[in-house]
């Protein structure tokens, strides 16, 4: 597999459990941190108080949480709500969150057009977050009080509920949690379970591409397409990036992608042929299905595999029978290419969760180590929901939008 070199460096970030640990643990009180008689600040009331083993004297009682009560548009079924701070069972922790972004996947759960449904009324945000862990419920295991983590809340399929992160506080399976290193910011941290493990999971494991191999995708210029790109640049994989504007052709080749091929004014596959020969690619990855998804199956080497992770070319289609790749019945059976799908709620659901520990370790090592870039989000207050759905569901929009959740105590990992 590539990319076997970071995973293998990290192999002692499994434990016997199957959990996460932390690589050099921080927030805990020190020996010669002790409580004297003299005033102490109040910001450091909360972490005194959790060493002296009463961690939970000072919580409080409720936090905001935002909410939709029914299915429909974000922004005229979620509310802000006041609810109480839940409770962690046994192997669970208690996180309060300090930043989670916005994905228009968590947007199509709240419309019904994604690929499951939760119970409603929901807590939105069904994907990732960053924080500390407040409290630890019985009989857990494996980390501590103060630790910053990684909350991976992708629901598998088929699996358990997993809590909405768009609140103040939420309860997690200690296997659901990646400590991360301060050095990385909240707003990287953030965004690290998802595009960055999809993008390492197409290009090493879904398609085992190899150091030479050209892989040829489309979107190139969305946030997994530019990491696809990094990662293939780091894994010595030739690149054929497809995007819709000319204005974007420079920008993905100093990116570092091999080829772009602009559909606005070039044949896909005729520039496909161009760069890798008559016979054409053998693997690519499409996040836009439709017309284009269809031109890349074409363009596979007889054998050829593509895997589809998403249908940009449909982002606003309400109709499940107008989400189609007019496919090729001759070219599929007598050239014997493969279209098939990937999604990372299913991967959860079927990794065990020391596959899902290796690829997430791996994932944090490769942008701890600056081989993948995560951009910094915009930051919003829940409180300015409608603002920050507004920009997620802008074009071109930028940076992406991020709700924060100040504490009023450190400012750890940014």
């Amino acid at each position: 597999m590539g990319g076997e070199g970071q995973e293998g460096a990290r192999a002692d970030d499994t434990q016997h459990t199957g959990r996460f640990h932390q690589e050099g643990r921080s927030g805990s009180l020190g020996a010669d941190e002790e409580v004297g008689t003299s005033i102490v600040p109040v910001r450091n009331a909360r972490r005194i108080r959790r060493a002296l083993g009463d961690e939970r004297s000072l919580m409080p009682q409720s936090m905001r949480a935002l909410v939709a009560g029914k299915v429909g548009e974000p922004i005229d079924v979620l509310r802000l709500e006041s609810r109480p701070v839940p409770t962690p069972g046994a192997g669970q922790a208690l996180i309060r969150v300090k930043a989670t972004p916005i994905h228009a996947s968590d947007l199509h759960v709240l419309r019904g057009r994604y690929g499951f449904s939760p119970e409603f009324p929901t807590v939105g945000g069904h994907m990732e977050c960053v924080g500390r862990i407040e409290a630890l419920g019985p009989d857990t295991e494996g980390l501590k009080i103060g630790e910053r983590v990684v909350t991976v809340a992708v629901p598998a399929v088929p699996g358990p509920h997993v809590a909405g992160t768009w609140q103040e506080y939420l309860v997690a399976d200690t296997q659901r949690l990646l400590p991360v290193p301060d050095r990385l910011s909240d707003s990287s941290a953030c965004q690290l379970a998802v595009n960055p493990l999809t993008a390492l999971l197409l290009v090493t494991r879904e398609l085992d591409v190899k150091p030479g191999e050209w892989l040829l995708q489309t979107a190139a210029g969305s946030t997994v397409g530019r990491l696809v790109i990094q990662l293939s640049r780091h894994l010595g994989i030739r690149t054929i990036n497809v995007v819709r504007r000319r204005d974007a052709v420079e920008e993905i080749k100093a990116l570092g992608g091999d080829e772009v091929i602009c559909t606005e004014d070039e044949d896909l596959l005729q520039r496909v042929a161009e760069i890798a020969g008559q016979s054409g690619v053998r693997k690519a990855v499409d996040c836009v299905a439709g017309h284009v998804g269809a031109q890349v199956s074409q363009a596979l080497a007889p054998g050829g595999e593509v895997v589809v992770y998403g249908a940009l070319s449909t982002h606003r289609q309400t109709d499940p029978a107008a989400l189609t790749i007019p496919l090729q019945a001759r070219s599929v059976i007598y050239e014997t290419k493969a279209v098939r799908g990937f999604w990372l709620n299913r991967w959860f659901g079927t990794a065990s969760p020391e596959d899902a520990l290796r690829a997430l370790s791996e994932v944090r090592g490769l942008v701890a180590d600056g081989v993948l870039s995560i951009p910094q989000g915009r930051p919003f207050p829940l409180e300015r929901f409608t603002e920050a759905i507004a920009l997620a569901e802008t074009p071109a929009r930028g940076a992406k939008p991020v709700f924060v959740f100040e504490d009023g105590g450190d400012n750890d990992g940014g």
